[in-house]
């Protein structure tokens, strides 16, 4: 047989085994008992029904819940222990209520038949970190917090636990592909629903804030103080249910890639409008929400999602370039009708300054308080006699006198040294103690050291005597107001994983861990009056309270997930269901890990991300068994 005659006979056999193989993989999807394990196929609603109140139901739980947290005990909280909860505890004691009940249906299900247990991988580094988060949490030293959830935050470890038991329960009990299609209609009903009470706050109309909605959220013995109760985010601001617009975004990153692929897979003419519907509701919620870092998460979604869809783009150009137009198109009459919305937030996003405050540090000693600004120390001693009569001595750094206007005792005395421009020192009275103020850049700073032990503390904002400790910082120094300020965050947050590597500070205890002692910085950055109670960044606030060790295992069960599904989907063909929804929610996915950069793990989004991981996982599992047969 002649070279041309053998490689025509190679490339006919080549032809005749892909024809083969897609035969092969044709039957498989329709009878394979790796995909349809239940031998009726039908839906078993029993063991969905946990996941579907997680997808649709605990999103939408919004009820007044009036608690006490025990933070007093710390300097820099207020006395008063008593607080009022919204969006938050419920929603975690329902979630852990609901992995309760899975637990228990994997507990009966083993009993009956020990075969239900299987075990893959993946696991492996998911089951690490629920051990580190369990640990941590057992060994922290305010595990008080770490298991009944943490005020402004209620993600306790059981909760973190609850996540990891959503993924491994989806992939013990979601089998058909009807089982994934109820999940993912529960989902788009979930989100529509959202949509309508997103929609009636972009327009000014929030449902929350009237009388029906306030009585629907709030338990009856509150009713007549209803005017009290406050949502403060802003007229035509969007929150929905989620308890702040930032989670908005979150919740926007993560689903509506997922609806605009599977809208654009979607062959149910009928379904069409209703993905439209939805997909414009989640539009409008973002642009209301204000998320800088939702639209620039949205954008690399889709633009991964263009990678995955090229040779489609290809093959069909005369679909995919009037619908690339007509998305453009929309895109950039929102842009317009919305001031700029999309351009304008990316723009901050990518605007990087660098800022350098005049008032650096306040140290508050024993015996003096020294405040460095632009680079010169200012000492101030603080005496008081016995007919009350209150005298400053001022000194530089050199212990040399610094020249004041001082005119009357117990009056104001404004300092003539230009190093320090419109310093004043005014005498005054906190309940009873004799202090001082100093007026910096028109911002009074309170002080005393009319105490036991004489020495100087700060009064906080609450009112309370404190130290102000500086913090370390790494990275950010300079560009601290980075994206609305979490460069400083970031900054004071990073030095705080070297102690927090093998064990963490225990789940939800981030707001003690933080050094909230630093209350130059938090002034100058723009955080004066807060309680910094999370990082705004997932992985931070991973490392921190589950440890850096966990932060690893976590992260390499998501690229786990994602290197399995890079293999999957790049070849781009997308002509079974599973392919379809699996890209869906890989990207979907892959969007809310970005966002996770600029927003935390919260118990109103993050049970919806880890749902859906466990079914990508699921999902992934069935198409390499797929791939094996069919090879």
């Amino acid at each position: 047989m002649s070279k041309e005659k053998q490689k025509f006979h190679n490339k006919q056999n080549l032809n005749d085994n892909k024809k083969q193989n897609h035969s092969i993989k044709q039957k498989y999807y329709k009878n394979s008992s790796a995909y349809n394990k239940k031998e009726d196929g039908k839906t078993h609603w029993f063991e969905l029904i946990p996941l579907l109140f997680i997808i649709a139901i605990l999103p939408l739980i919004v009820r007044l819940h009036e608690y006490e947290t025990p933070l007093s005990e710390f300097s820099w909280f207020t006395h008063n222990n008593l607080y009022v909860d919204v969006f938050l505890y419920y929603k975690q004691w329902l979630f852990i209520s609901v992995s309760i009940f899975m637990a228990i249906i994997i507990a009966v299900k083993a009993y009956l038949n020990k075969n239900v247990l299987k075990f893959a991988p993946i696991f492996a580094p998911l089951a690490v970190y629920a051990l580190l988060a369990l640990l941590s949490s057992i060994f922290s030293k305010y595990r008080v917090y770490s298991f009944t959830g943490m005020f402004e935050q209620f993600e306790s470890v059981f909760v973190l636990l609850g996540y990891c038991l959503v993924v491994y329960y989806i992939y013990l009990f979601v089998q058909t592909e009807n089982d994934i299609k109820v999940l993912i209609n529960g989902l788009l009903i979930g989100t529509i629903i959202l949509g309508l009470i997103g929609l009636s706050q972009f327009l000014g109309y929030d449902f929350y804030a009237t009388d029906i909605g306030l009585k629907l959220i709030t338990p009856r013995i509150y009713w007549d103080s209803l005017d009290t109760i406050k949502f403060t985010f802003g007229k035509n601001r969007v929150y929905l249910s989620l308890y702040n617009p930032n989670y908005v975004g979150v919740y926007v990153a993560l689903v509506l890639p997922i609806l605009i692929i599977l809208a654009i897979f979607n062959r149910n003419i009928k379904m069409l409008p209703v993905y439209l519907f939805a997909i414009i509701g989640l539009i409008i919620c973002l642009i209301g929400s204000q998320s800088k870092a939702g639209v620039f998460a949205i954008s690399v979604a889709l633009l991964v999602t263009v990678v995955f869809f090229w040779r489609n783009i290809i093959k069909y150009f005369y679909i995919a370039i009037p619908f690339i137009l007509l998305c453009i198109t929309s895109i950039t009459l929102l842009n317009k009708k919305y001031d700029y919305y999309f351009t304008n937030q990316l723009k901050e996003i990518t605007n990087v300054q660098k800022t350098q405050p005049s008032l650096t540090d306040i140290k508050t000693l024993d015996d003096e308080l020294i405040i460095t600004y632009n680079g010169n120390d200012l000492k101030i001693r603080f005496y008081v006699d016995n007919s009350g009569i209150c005298i400053f001595d001022l000194y530089d750094s050199s212990n040399n006198l610094v020249s004041s206007d001082f005119e009357t005792y117990n009056g104001p005395v404004s300092i003539q040294d230009e190093r320090f421009p419109g310093f004043v020192l005014t005498p005054t009275d906190f309940n009873g103690i004799y202090g001082f103020t100093v007026k910096i850049d028109n911002h009074d700073w309170r002080f005393t050291n009319q105490t036991e032990d004489n020495s100087y503390y700060f009064i906080n904002n609450v009112g309370r005597l404190d130290k102000i400790n500086t913090a370390p910082s790494v990275l950010f120094n300079g560009y601290e107001k980075y994206a609305s300020g979490r460069g400083y965050i970031w900054s004071r947050t990073i030095p705080l994983l070297k102690e927090n590597v093998v064990l963490g500070s225990g789940a939800d205890t981030f707001a003690i861990e933080f050094p909230q002692q630093d209350y130059v910085n938090l002034y100058n950055y723009g955080f004066g009056y807060q309680l910094m109670t999370k990082p705004h960044n997932m992985y931070l606030q991973i490392g921190v309270q589950t440890g850096v060790i966990s932060l690893l295992a976590f992260l390499v069960f998501y690229v786990m997930y994602f290197i399995s599904s890079v293999k999957l989907y790049i070849r781009g063909k997308f002509d079974h269901y599973y392919t379809k929804v699996g890209l869906a929610i890989f990207i979907g996915t892959f969007s809310y890990m970005i966002m996770g950069v600029a927003n935390d793990s919260m118990i109103t989004v993050a049970p919806i991300f880890w749902l859906l991981i466990g079914l990508g996982i699921i999902i992934n599992h069935k198409l390499k068994n797929f791939e094996k047969v069919a090879i």
